[in-house]
């Protein structure tokens, strides 16, 4: 009966939003996926580490995360457990993606993302944004990750306020080009 429930289960992606901007970009893109993932009928959990920290990663834990005493990251890492996909969502820091979506990852081990399809994000002033989304690929690749080819960065312009005064993805082109790595993150989930 247990392989009949799991048979069952819906299926759920992880969108990890590596921002702590309480009302930035890197946010409103994650939420953006998060829903492009419930058309695509998976559920989605947004975990923003701007409203949802953990604490630095404790190398003890590092073969198993499940067994850190900190509720928060046995939370994540459940999640984490849970998820048949990823999305990495980050802004560029440097040329590269965020120290607190490096710290999330390491709270984390290869069996979480071992054969998962993840894709990738990012958000930065220009397009060279995109050096997140490679330096992500690799940890990714570390993590026994399947990154999918698919990956989408986003720049100011491709946002706007709405009359409620959220920030939202609203560039067409980009929504398309989100809407399609959803598709193939999904597709690569359910194989």
């Amino acid at each position: 009966m247990t392989d009949d429930i799991a048979a069952v289960r819906p299926r759920e992606v992880l969108v990890l939003c590596g921002s702590v901007r309480a009302d930035g970009y890197t946010g409103a893109l994650a939420r953006y996926t998060a829903g492009c993932v419930r058309q695509q009928g998976f559920q989605s959990t947004v975990w923003e580490l701007g409203q949802r920290p953990l604490p630095i990663a404790d190398p003890a834990y590092h073969h198993d995360p499940a067994a850190n005493p900190d509720p928060s990251v046995r939370e994540f890492v459940a999640a984490a457990q849970r998820a048949d996909a990823f999305v990495l969502a980050g802004p560029v820091y440097h040329n590269s993606y965020s120290g607190v979506l490096k710290n999330a990852l390491d709270c984390l081990s290869m069996a979480e993302f071992d054969g998962k399809p993840v894709g990738l994000l990012a958000h930065g002033p220009k397009l060279t944004a995109v050096q997140a989304c490679d330096h992500l690929r690799i940890v990714v690749r570390g993590l026994y990750g399947l990154c999918v080819p698919e990956q989408a960065v986003t720049t100011p312009a491709d946002y706007e306020r709405d009359a409620a005064g959220t920030l939202r993805l609203a560039e067409p082109g980009m929504r398309a080009r989100v809407n399609g790595l959803v598709a193939s993150v999904v597709k690569a989930a359910q194989r």
